[in-house]
């Protein structure tokens, strides 16, 4: 009798925050669950993102079956668009609301990037059981912080292989955020040979509700304030946009959707739902302020000014804000500024700023930390219940850095599953099953990010940002000399210019014989006209840093510029 071989593989997402891209074979058949990308650390100078190397999938292009995307987050879906530049007749499934955004940053990027990409994109209901190729895939909603959300099950000869994506345990969640335990339970009973559960939050102690609730952290605000309420929110957090709409109704206030960018997802969410049969928020006219009249103190006193933005540019637009660069919306007196807009990994430096920057103001400010406003991810208990649904025979944390994967393996010991069954994994690590068994040996792959910065893609490599690294701590200097073709005499005044290097004032004598060793270096040319001009401005590199770095201890760029005319 035919059993299923199986494989799992993560090219992204195990280890770090994001760029969630994990792969599951069955049989010779690749499932894509997700495809997100994340921020770069600090150090990654001018990289905008940081998505997957999908070079495995297209050596095995002809076995990806589907791509699935579980929910409408970056970190899960922002890298789609470049893995359908790779694979572009795969067909993509997505829950309709999901479908709806997919289809936004599709349209987006083609206009952005002047291409045409195939999509083919295939609606399921939250609920729904359908059959790709031959397997049998179960959906399921969870509860996260965007409507919509489903983990996903694929069937094989010896139980499910459940992806339970990004979730919490919250009963009192609204319509449209609620998660189905009665589907959960119904694949647990069939049987889970392996369960793979998130590990952002695993380390914190509990439920993740009701911590992840702005409403009482903000409800005294709300009646304290006698003048305009701004509230900085990430667009992406559906759940928090619409508490904010609930305390907005309940005060009698009106609120203005302040989302400086047009494909801002609260704006696009909004705009979506206009053709819904039931609104994801409800907001009666009454309730909305117009964006035309903020800066109006008779208007707009009453006025919730909900500023929305992605984690990586709500920072920016605040302090663009407070710089006197948004030609409405300026904090002053009167005003009450809530920052829930939580500090994310990649972001802390400007975060920092905006918030000294926002006490300067004579606006009332309040910040609220991350450890008072949780984001939607499973903590310990709700882990706990996950396991204890689905009763797998094997685990995998996902979707983590590695200490947090050591704390979500000791919550599966507690809940019985053997230590031998508890597998944490790497990116590029292929973990394989026969007859319902894990394999002892793994096949390793490399794995390598890939960095985008504007619309260039992988272009930017380690030379590239160890220069931009080397640019943004000593600067640069450049030293053009101009000669004769057929002399190969200097010609003209040496040209030495230093940008972020050293004061000119203090030092000019550096730069003085950093030109005398650059015109002796180009002197040879008159007795071996015959050198290569390649060989020339490599010398002048390489003597004057030498120069440089004794008399300065920089190590700037170095660029020089030998002309012929």
């Amino acid at each position: 009798m035919k059993k299923d071989i199986i494989k799992f593989l993560a090219l992204g997402g195990q280890a770090e925050n994001g760029k969630s891209n994990y792969c599951i074979e069955i049989n010779g058949k690749i499932f894509i669950v997700d495809s997100g990308f994340r921020f770069p650390d600090s150090d990654k100078l001018g990289v905008d993102v940081i998505i997957p190397s999908f070079d495995y999938l297209v050596e095995h292009k002809d076995q990806v079956a589907a791509i699935i995307i579980t929910h409408g987050h970056d970190d899960v879906m922002a890298a789609l668009p470049y893995l359908l530049t790779d694979l572009p007749h795969v067909p993509v499934y997505a829950p309709n609301l999901t479908a709806d955004l997919i289809e936004q940053m599709i349209d987006r990027y083609e206009r952005h990037s002047k291409v045409n990409l195939h999509l083919d994109l295939h609606r399921v209901k939250r609920t729904a059981s359908i059959n790709i190729e031959g397997v049998p895939v179960e959906f399921f909603p969870v509860t996260h912080s965007i409507p919509g959300s489903v983990g996903v099950a694929f069937w094989t000869d010896h139980g499910y292989i459940v992806y339970a994506s990004e979730f919490i345990i919250d009963f009192g969640a609204p319509e449209g955020f609620r998660c189905d335990l009665q589907k959960m339970m119904e694949i647990g009973k069939k049987g889970v040979l392996m369960l793979m559960v998130e590990s952002n939050y695993a380390k914190r102690e509990g439920y993740t509700s009701p911590k992840h609730k702005l409403t009482h952290l903000i409800e005294p605000t709300f009646e304290e304030a006698t003048g305009r309420l701004i509230i900085s929110s990430y667009a992406q957090n559906v759940f928090r946009t619409k508490e904010i709409v609930e305390l907005t109704k309940k005060y009698h206030r009106r609120i203005v959707f302040y989302g400086r960018d047009k494909y801002d997802q609260t704006n696009s969410i909004l705009r979506l739902e206009k053709k819904m049969r039931k609104p994801i928020i409800e907001i009666e006219s009454r309730y909305l302020g117009k964006k035309e009249n903020i800066g109006n103190p008779v208007k707009d006193r009453n006025y919730v000014i909900l500023l929305s933005g992605s984690p990586r540019n709500i920072y920016s637009d605040i302090d663009d804000i407070l710089d006197g660069g948004d030609d409405l919306l300026k904090v002053g007196k009167g005003d009450t500024f809530v920052v829930a807009s939580p500090v994310l990994p990649g972001t802390e430096k400007i975060a920092t700023r905006v918030s000294n920057n926002l006490y300067r103001t004579d606006a009332n400010i309040v910040l609220l930390k991350n450890k008072n406003l949780w984001s939607m991810h499973a903590s310990n208990e709700d882990i706990k219940v996950v396991i204890q649904i689905f009763k797998p025979k094997y685990y995998i944390p996902i979707k983590g850095e590695y200490q947090t994967f050591v704390k979500n393996a000791a919550i599966a010991r507690e809940m019985n599953i053997p230590e031998d069954n508890i597998i944490i994994a790497d990116n590029g690590e292929i973990i394989t099953f026969e007859n319902g068994e894990m394999l002892k040996e793994r096949e390793t792959i490399q794995v390598d990010d890939v960095m985008i910065d504007g619309i260039g893609v992988g272009d930017v490599g380690a030379k590239v940002i160890d220069d931009r690294i080397q640019l943004s701590n000593d600067g640069v200097v450049v030293v053009g000399i101009t000669i004769d073709k057929k002399t190969k005499k200097i010609i003209a005044q040496t040209d030495c210019q230093s940008r972020g290097f050293v004061y000119l004032k203090d030092a000019s004598y550096v730069i003085r014989h950093v030109i005398e060793i650059c015109e002796e270096v180009v002197g040879q040319l008159e007795k071996k006209p015959d050198m290569d001009i390649l060989e020339i401005r490599n010398q002048m590199k390489d003597k004057s840093m030498r120069y440089i770095v004794k008399e300065t201890g920089k190590r700037p760029v170095f660029i020089s510029v030998v002309v012929e005319v």
